[in-house]
């Protein structure tokens, strides 16, 4: 709700201010007035901010209205100010009006009080207004001139010869001319513009022109030092009532890095691309749902779908429930554990079920959030097919090995028997028949009697060799006293030409295998220390037995020649080979393990672990 105007009336006769307000009253202004008669009063008021309109007499009483005037012209300037007087000449009106007056009215014509009032008010609200709209136009001009200003764009107008006005100095920035080099038409747009580019540039502004009234153009200018930057050109275009085109209001953009990350991104996915198609495998790409982005071309060719059977469906949509269950569970485990999970897949193909080696990993954003699940296959249906006929070769080897072994074992006693009980008998008859015709000889045959002494001697190592070459062959040892002695001779004929250092911790050794088995282990020990007495050259073995956490140890060291034992395995061929391949087949049938650790000048160290039955 409006206010009612508040009327100063400066004036020393109370009949005269009622007559103004009558007056006013005539013409129905809704007021509310105070009448001051003095300088004094007059001032309290104006500083008192009370004073919508002033009324003055002109003739007062140690005070005039001109000087009225110059007070309510310092402190309110902008207050309507009209001279209420009863003789007023025409000189002094004119210089009142100059000095700021509103309007004057003389006393003796007051009905025109009214009008005067009006018009005042009505002025005085014009110029408030014409005020107000030239402070919103400053204000907007300050608002837009900060707005370009912060732009991150260049604001043009443009004409269709290619002149352009710019509203800053922002152009420098982008093209390295100066801003008045475009001003005095020294530049114009096309001198810039890539000639290669212009045709495209031509025509996008003609069907902008045709259809939307306004543009976004993509195209290239070479700046003043010769670089070559990207510009985004978005215009309006603006035509006259004659359909002519007048301008075009515009801005710049300078999308030089834009453009050099799409042509990054689009070298990047070629470079994926190629790498996707020629890679020997399948690659998919789900989200967390379970739906496909993304399969290379060898995933798709397993797959009798079209791209439009599986892109962005998800895996119970593409696969029957059993299947998709299983994805579904290697999905959620990579989800949960957020590290790659390896496993075999059998999928269905159209010659029949392939296995295939699936890892599946979590693809994770910028922030380093797992956001998708990557997976890559290689059928490894072949190679399943070839190590299961590997490990079927190897157990038939392994078994023709057992069997081989254990008949090397059985015709070794044999022919140890048949050096024992029919060489052995027959060259024990023929020493006694060599020692019967000694002593049969006489003493004039002395000569036969030395050479009978010497075959006897001769006949004794032969039969040494005999009953050592039958004990190699079939230890009897073994049989008769068990294995522990049996390794306990095998060192003892080595402590002859070495210094043997041993250790048995396990005191009972023969109750912990049967009979093969003690055989095996029997023939491990033979054959290392056969190696060590022809080709290691040693001075010292060291033999270690003991038992821990159910597993037997056999360390045998030498400080030998040593050799290389991948060299050495691999010349099958040779005796060194093969007997260190027998060691380890028999080692592997007591279901243990043999290792062997040796190189050149560095002697050599075989430890055969063996679990106990």
């Amino acid at each position: 709700m409006e206010r009612d105007l508040r009327i100063l009336i400066l004036e020393d006769l109370p009949s005269d201010a009622e007559l103004m307000v009558y007056e006013l009253q005539q013409v129905q202004i809704a007021h509310s007035y105070r009448c001051v008669a003095d300088r004094e009063d007059f001032v309290a008021a104006l500083e008192a901010n009370w004073a919508d309109l002033i009324l003055s007499d002109f003739n007062l009483p140690g005070f005039d209205g001109l000087e009225a005037l110059a007070l309510a012209q310092a402190t309110r300037p902008d207050t309507p100010f009209i001279f209420v007087s009863g003789a007023m000449g025409e000189e002094v009106a004119i210089e009142a009006l100059k000095r700021g007056a509103t309007d004057y009215v003389l006393k003796d014509r007051i009905s025109r009080l009214g009008p005067a009032v009006q018009r005042a008010l009505r002025e005085t609200e014009e110029r408030r207004e014409r005020r107000q709209a030239v402070a919103a136009l400053r204000e907007s001009e300050e608002r837009y001139r900060l707005l370009v200003k912060n732009l991150p764009a260049v604001v043009y107008k443009g004409y269709v010869n290619c002149e352009v006005d710019f509203v800053d100095e922002k152009v420098e920035e982008l093209t390295g001319y100066a801003k008045r080099q475009f001003d005095t038409r020294e530049m114009k747009w096309d001198s810039v513009l890539l000639p290669e580019d212009y045709q495209q540039f031509k025509a996008v502004f003609l069907r902008g022109l045709q259809e939307s009234g306004s543009y976004i153009r993509e195209y290239r200018i070479r700046r003043e030092d010769g670089e070559v930057i990207w510009i985004q050109d978005r215009g309006q275009i603006i035509c006259g009532p004659d359909g002519e085109v007048e301008y075009v209001s515009g801005v710049f953009f300078d999308i030089t890095e834009r453009r050099h990350a799409e042509e990054a991104l689009r070298e990047s996915e070629a470079r994926f691309a190629s790498f996707m198609r020629h890679l020997p495998g399948t690659a998919v790409m789900r989200d967390f749902k379970g739906r496909y982005l993304f399969a290379n071309e060898a995933w798709e060719r397993i797959q009798p779908r079209e791209r439009q059977d599986w892109e962005g469906k998800t895996v119970a949509e593409v696969w029957p429930p059993e299947r998709a269950a299983q994805i579904y569970a290697s999905d959620q485990q990579v989800i949960t554990q957020g590290e790659p999970v390896q496993g075999i897949e059998e999928i269905p193909q159209e010659d029949g079920i392939h296995n295939w080696l699936v890892n599946k990993f979590p693809i994770s954003d910028q922030d380093g959030r797992p956001v998708l699940i990557g997976a890559v296959g290689i059928d490894i249906t072949l190679r399943r097919r070839a190590e299961e006929a590997l490990r079927e070769s190897e157990q038939r080897l392994r078994f023709l090995t057992s069997q081989l072994l254990s008949a090397q074992e059985r015709e070794r006693k044999r022919i140890s028997m048949e050096l024992h009980d029919e060489l052995g008998q027959s060259l024990a008859v023929l020493k006694l028949q060599i020692r019967a015709i000694e002593r049969a000889l006489g003493d004039d045959q002395r000569d036969l009697k030395a050479e009978c002494r010497e075959l006897l001697h001769y006949l004794d190592g032969v039969i040494d060799d005999i009953r050592r070459l039958s004990r190699d062959l079939s230890p009897a040892i073994l049989e008769d006293l068990g294995l522990q002695a049996a390794l306990k001779y095998l060192i003892d004929g080595v402590s002859k030409h070495y210094t043997v250092s041993h250790a048995f911790e396990v005191e009972d050794l023969d109750h912990l295998f049967p009979v093969d088995a003690q055989i095996m282990i029997y023939r491990i020990f033979q054959e290392c220390l056969t190696n060590i007495s022809k080709h290691a050259g040693a001075t010292e073995v060291s033999i270690v037995v003991k038992e821990k956490d159910g597993l037997i140890s056999l360390v045998l060291e030498d400080n030998g020649a040593g050799f290389d034992p991948a060299q050495v395995l691999g010349r099958r061929a040779s005796g060194l080979g093969l007997g260190l391949a027998a060691l380890t087949e028999r080692a592997r049938m007591l279901g243990g393990t043999l290792k062997i650790r040796s190189q050149p000048g560095s002697g050599t160290r075989v430890a055969c672990v063996i679990p106990v039955d």
